[in-house]
């Protein structure tokens, strides 16, 4: 039994290093195969129904995504608007009055990390593969990109080259850090999606939910845009 246990051992080991050593090419590959990042290409835009979680409840919302990086949440229980028009970050809620409220820095790199369609590390130049590292005690690809002003640590499943955790940190100005993880994927229309996921700060979670999906959802640029103020 003992020694059934060490060559179990010795060999998790062996493998653990041996994926460690894997290139960044070929991590990089099986990542964007995995995210079927060539069915992407064609997709625009999308809108989601589901759930939003906060430390207030949980709020039934539909989302709107917009290539570059646009996106809005319309809480369907409540006046509760968020979105991130590419430039700014505001929201219209019953706490501004039903006025139109800038987001704080925190709040807008949620907004800004919430979804990508398929990889954020498609075309990503400068990255570098730090190894192998337990998160849940399963073995994780360690992924860094450093953009000057945002550090950004990309952690990709060994098993399903999934990406499964990101950590951005500001480093100028007041430290401020956003964790963001995908608590499931799902398999929609051949496209793995995330159904599930969490962000988090010092100060605040959010957790978004998506059930009903509609990919190529034709959405206006100006849906996104900050109303003027009344």
């Amino acid at each position: 039994m003992k020694l059934r246990f060490t060559m179990s051992l010795v060999l998790l080991l062996v493998l653990t290093y041996t994926r460690a050593q894997d290139s960044l090419r070929y991590i990089l590959d099986r990542h964007h195969e995995a995210h079927q990042q060539d069915l992407w290409k064609g997709i625009k835009s999308l809108s989601a129904k589901g759930n939003w979680l906060s430390i207030h409840g949980s709020y039934p919302a539909t989302f709107y995504f917009k290539k570059p990086d646009k996106y809005l949440m319309i809480n369907q229980r409540s006046r509760f608007i968020e979105a991130w028009d590419g430039i700014e970050s505001w929201t219209i809620a019953k706490w501004t009055k039903s006025s139109v409220a800038q987001l704080s820095a925190e709040e807008t790199l949620i907004n800004q990390s919430i979804f990508t369609f398929g990889s954020p590390l498609k075309g990503v130049v400068g990255i570098e593969n730090k190894g192998i590292v337990f998160l849940d005690q399963a073995p994780h690809y360690w992924i860094v990109e450093d953009q000057g002003l945002v550090l950004i640590e990309h952690f990709i499943s060994t098993e399903t080259f999934l990406l499964t955790k990101t950590i951005f940190t500001i480093k100028t100005g007041e430290p401020l850090v956003v964790i963001r993880e995908v608590v499931k994927y799902g398999d929609f229309q051949g496209v793995s999606f995330p159904t599930h996921i969490k962000l988090q700060t010092k100060s605040m979670v959010a957790e978004y939910i998506f059930n009903k999906i509609t990919l190529g959802d034709p959405v206006q640029d100006k849906k996104f845009s900050k109303p003027a103020k009344k």
